[in-house]
């Protein structure tokens, strides 16, 4: 049985803040057979290279580390870009405000009377978070939420051990969208059909744990292409959810990543599961004409 985080409502800005999801979704030879999750982006004129580090939003704080390659990569780097500016001020609040339901909607509303307390139960029970405390978050956030007992540890993140890194480097701290246009994705996705995905995650929470520490395996083996397969399948009862949440801002972001690394060397470092697949950023960068390659 997993332990239940001592302080779950200290964690519920964390895991929000951190989503850019897995998030918790015709591949070149290299993107498919090569495991790394650190990729060098080079040529088509560029100076220096760039590097690409591909990041998981849930993960136990040991299991996080700078490793001699990223390091190496960060004090060869100029700038560090995440998907948001993680070290702008009042970031935090600013994303738990993005992250609840307007117009009076309630998770009590979307789902009903069955489901609702099924929810209530499980949060109660599982989280130690009382229903009426996150009824008002958006569904898709929250299924992240609910999964927190899976790791057996408060969280950590990526993103700011990487901020970290960057302040004692004195480097800039840039994000590849805004707060608003992260949380405008999970918007793309009826609140109905995010509520359903909540539901079945509880319901099905066996086969979502089997779920989640796949990914996690997966993620520590650095194997992007099966990760981003875990992610794929996962999503593929959800209409619209992958072009939402992966493959429109992958596109949106490759200008971005073109003129900063144009700029000057930079770090980017983005959800693994927008590494690979055919509309991935590694296929994106190298159909642009980039040379893409694995750092071991």
């Amino acid at each position: 049985m997993h332990n239940i985080p001592k302080n779950p409502m200290k964690n519920l800005c964390k895991i929000v803040c951190s989503l850019g999801l897995v998030a918790l979704i015709p591949f070149s030879t290299s993107a498919q057979e090569t495991k790394s999750l650190l990729w060098k982006i080079s040529g088509k004129g560029l100076e220096k290279p760039s590097y690409l580090f591909g990041t998981i939003h849930l993960m136990c704080p040991d299991d996080i580390k700078i490793t001699s390659a990223m390091q190496e990569a960060l004090s060869a780097s100029e700038q560090l870009v995440l998907e948001l500016d993680m070290d702008e001020p009042g970031i935090m609040q600013e994303m738990m405000g993005a992250s609840m339901m307007k117009d009076g909607t309630t998770l009590q509303s979307l789902l009903n009377e069955e489901d609702y307390g099924m929810v209530a139960q499980y949060l109660k029970d599982s989280v130690g978070v009382p229903v009426q405390a996150v009824g008002t978050m958006k569904p898709m956030l929250l299924s992240s939420v609910i999964m927190l007992p899976v790791l057996g540890c408060q969280p950590g993140s990526y993103e700011m051990k990487l901020v970290e890194a960057a302040g004692e480097q004195q480097m800039e701290v840039l994000g590849l969208e805004t707060v608003a246009e992260q949380i405008a994705v999970f918007d793309a996705i009826p609140l109905e059909e995010q509520s359903a995905y909540l539901v079945k995650t509880i319901r099905e929470y066996d086969q979502s744990v089997i779920e989640i520490e796949s990914l996690l395996e997966k993620y520590q083996q650095q194997d992007i292409q099966s990760l981003y397969q875990l992610i794929h399948e996962s999503m593929a009862e959800m209409e619209g959810g992958e072009k939402a949440l992966l493959d429109d801002r992958n596109q949106k972001w490759l200008p971005q990543i073109e003129n900063m690394a144009k700029e000057k060397p930079t770090f980017f470092a983005v959800g693994a599961g927008h590494l690979a697949g055919p509309k991935g950023v590694i296929s994106l960068l190298k159909k642009a004409g980039y040379q893409v390659q694995a750092v071991q």
